[in-house]
């Protein structure tokens, strides 16, 4: 089992714009959960199910540099607080004992 977590601030000019984007994102991809800080509002955590490491270096590709929907990454860089340098990413994989 794996799964990656991605982690981010969003401007707050900007909360009820990307609530809406992620709302239709989860219903294309289904495969993710989206949690918000209860104690720093804004502060977003995308949970990622069953992805496996070669997913998750493209999905990173995507996020931080773009792909051909140059504009996504506009906004991306836009919404986050700092920008795209302060989204973070991680997989993780289950640990088994030996």
């Amino acid at each position: 089992m794996s799964k990656v977590f991605v982690e981010y601030a969003i401007k707050p000019a900007f909360r009820d714009s990307f609530l809406i984007y992620m709302q239709e994102w989860q219903r294309r991809e289904g495969r993710f959960e989206l949690l918000e800080g209860t104690d720093q509002e804004g502060l977003f955590v995308e949970i990622w199910k069953e992805v496996t490491y070669e997913e998750y270096l493209s999905l990173k590709q995507e996020r931080l540099h773009g792909t051909e929907d140059v504009s996504q990454q506009a906004i991306w860089e836009e919404w986050i607080e700092g920008g795209l340098r302060k989204l973070h990413m991680w997989h993780f994989t289950e640990v088994t004992s030996s």
